[in-house]
């Protein structure tokens, strides 16, 4: 499905807002837009082994969700603090098991 301009920006600037919080959990994140579309890639600070890519595409219903890569939907892109929260988490645990 394409996705119209007004989206893409939109679902850019949740990026940025996501990539912002992310920072204030101590993250490094850059913003790639070359390529299919617009997506954050995140390094933990301290382990830079850890990392991720978060993607902002909308469901079925129109709702903009962050999704990881690998097709598994964080949280709404409206619920920045959830996201950044789980991605966190996420981001601790896989660096704790290494």
């Amino acid at each position: 499905m394409l996705r119209t301009i007004e989206e893409t920006d939109t679902e850019l600037a949740a990026l940025e807002d996501l990539g912002q919080s992310l920072a204030r959990h101590g993250h490094l994140t850059m913003m790639v837009t070359a390529g299919t579309g617009p997506r954050l890639e995140v390094l933990h600070r301290t382990e830079p082994g850890r990392s991720g890519t978060i993607v902002c595409q909308r469901d079925a219903d129109g709702t903009a969700w962050f999704w990881w890569t690998w097709a598994d939907r964080i949280a709404p892109a409206r619920d920045l603090d959830r996201a950044a929260a789980l991605i966190d988490q996420s981001l601790q645990r896989a660096s704790s098991v290494a």
